[in-house]
């Protein structure tokens, strides 16, 4: 029997899969490209590999080529499938680290960087932005940061920087690059935001 290698050995078919995981219908080839943000090539031999191999399953109609999973395959169904279904799970299980890890629990958390921007890195670094009501929480909840740091680094083995900070400094000049990056990229873990 064949192994995961050849389906996921390379980051432009686990891209596929993933876009594909997420899909609710069948996607076209140019569809695929555009939501995972391969080149045209990268793409299609993505999916020709990968439809090799009947991880995916094809439907040709007379204008494109339509890709879907393939619900029949072995290792889609007990290997691929499970593994993108747990990586979905991540944001949630951060989510509990930091409300267990940080006290007194922030207003708010949110994540930046290249993990919320799903870009592709072979380091990531978790960028955890942290809101507190007051100065003085603020203060208590960096003495919980090294935990923090280890909890993120035994469980994800993820780096992490945190910033810590107070709502009544969120009009400040020196803030707003942050808040339009939050705004763009941020993933907010829980609470909200004012």
């Amino acid at each position: 029997m064949y192994g995961l290698n050849p389906i996921l050995g390379k980051s432009s078919h686990i891209k596929v899969l993933r876009v594909l995981h997420r899909a609710k219908e069948k996607l076209s080839g140019r569809e695929i490209q555009r939501r995972s943000g391969l080149s045209n090539r990268a793409t299609m031999l993505a999916l020709e590999a990968l439809s090799a191999r009947r991880v995916l399953r094809a439907e040709i109609t007379s204008v494109h080529y339509y890709y879907e999973p393939n619900p029949k395959s072995f290792l889609w169904t007990k290997s691929v499938r499970p593994a993108l279904d747990a990586e979905e799970l991540f944001w949630d299980d951060l989510r509990k680290v930091v409300r267990r890890a940080v006290k007194p629990v922030p207003e708010a958390a949110i994540v930046t960087g290249e993990l919320a921007r799903e870009d592709d890195a072979e380091e990531g670094e978790l960028e955890i932005h942290l809101l507190y009501e007051g100065g003085r929480q603020r203060l208590q909840a960096y003495r919980c940061l090294e935990r923090l740091r280890e909890k993120v680094d035994e469980r994800y083995a993820l780096g992490i920087s945190v910033t810590f900070m107070d709502m009544r400094n969120m009009d400040d000049p020196e803030f707003q690059a942050l808040w339009k990056r939050i705004a763009r990229e941020g993933v907010l873990l829980f609470g909200r935001l004012p």
